[in-house]
């Protein structure tokens, strides 16, 4: 089998195994949360700032910034939460968002195996000695939770491994580094890959493996990873078809933050980049900060101008025509 099908196929299932892993913590700790996630932001955004806030922790919960979203429209279609709410707590989840790619920037991937086991050992425990219904529940929460940090774990550090080759592959170097050279094609190809896998996270980590292997350039990834930010929308407007004129909002509260995000700070990306290096020699890390940096620094220009930004949106989609 020739090695860029071998490499195909291994990024491939890392990527699955990566989205199996953060579709089994967004459950374990979506339960542990029982359920609370809706009366979070329903009793405590009562300013923009704790909608932030509120938006910070429910991504962290969640570990979905386009579910919080989503979450935010059934209780705007409801007519419980105020649409110029959802802006300050979609800024937050842009910030929460950066938890995972975090997490993975630390270099703990090899122990995946080992937090699985232990994961299953709990969540096996949880069905067998544990007779109060409560206390089971709970553990398997937490168990589910720590099972899927592990299969997230075992999944990234199988893409990693895969992308090794492709640093020593001199065409396929040479199609990443040209996203240094035109940094806008990262753009649109983060976009593209995120709206296709619906994962920011799952398409950072990818960006990740990438740029720790040395096969793409610390511009190109920040490029990507912009565009990813772009990608992610793309699950907020699809739950925004057929609903309602304040639903629409929200999906365009979403799309206008993040594309005027990725389009200022392109406009920047030479010497943001320069101040990433700056930061950390980290390959890792530089990603992450990267990340990091380019939400929570869109989101604190944003915070001011919330009302407006509200204002805005709805003489652009009024509830009547």
């Amino acid at each position: 089998m020739p090695w860029y099908v071998y490499t195909f196929f291994t990024i491939a299932m890392g990527l699955a195994i990566f989205l199996l892993g953060l579709f089994t913590l967004r459950n374990g700790l979506t339960n542990l949360a029982s359920h609370k996630a809706e009366q979070w932001i329903q009793q405590f955004v009562n300013t923009p700032l704790r909608g932030v806030a509120v938006g910070i922790a429910a991504t962290l919960f969640t570990q979905s910034s386009a579910a919080v979203t989503i979450i935010s429209m059934g209780l705007v279609s409801a007519g419980v939460l105020e649409f110029s709410d959802t802006i300050a707590i979609i800024l937050g989840t842009n910030v929460g968002s950066t938890f995972t790619v975090g997490l993975l920037s630390l270099n703990v991937e090899r122990i995946g195996p080992y937090v699985l086991a232990i994961g299953s050992i709990l969540l096996i425990s949880a069905f067998t000695l544990s007779r109060n219904y409560k206390h089971a529940r709970r553990l398997r929460a937490i168990s589910l939770s720590i099972a899927g940090f592990g299969v997230l774990f075992i999944g990234f550090h199988l893409m990693t491994s895969a992308v090794e080759p492709i640093a020593k592959s001199e065409f396929i170097t040479r199609w990443l580094v040209a996203s240094q050279i035109q940094p806008w094609l990262g753009l649109l190809g983060g976009a593209l890959v995120t709206a296709l896998i619906g994962s920011s996270s799952a398409s950072t980590a990818l960006t990740l493996s990438l740029t720790q292997s040395g096969a793409l350039p610390l511009l190109g990834a920040i490029a990507i990873v912009f565009g990813n930010n772009i990608g992610t929308c793309m699950t907020a407007i699809l739950a925004s078809l057929g609903g309602s004129r304040a639903v629409k909002r929200v999906a365009a509260t979403h799309v206008l933050l993040n594309v005027a995000g990725a389009m200022l700070f392109m406009i920047f990306i030479a010497p943001f980049t320069d101040l990433i290096l700056h930061l950390s020699s980290d390959s890792g890390r530089q990603v992450f900060l990267a990340h990091f940096l380019f939400n929570a620094i869109s989101s604190w220009i944003a915070y001011p101008f919330t009302r407006q930004i509200a204002s805005g949106l709805m003489r652009l989609i009024p509830d009547k025509i």
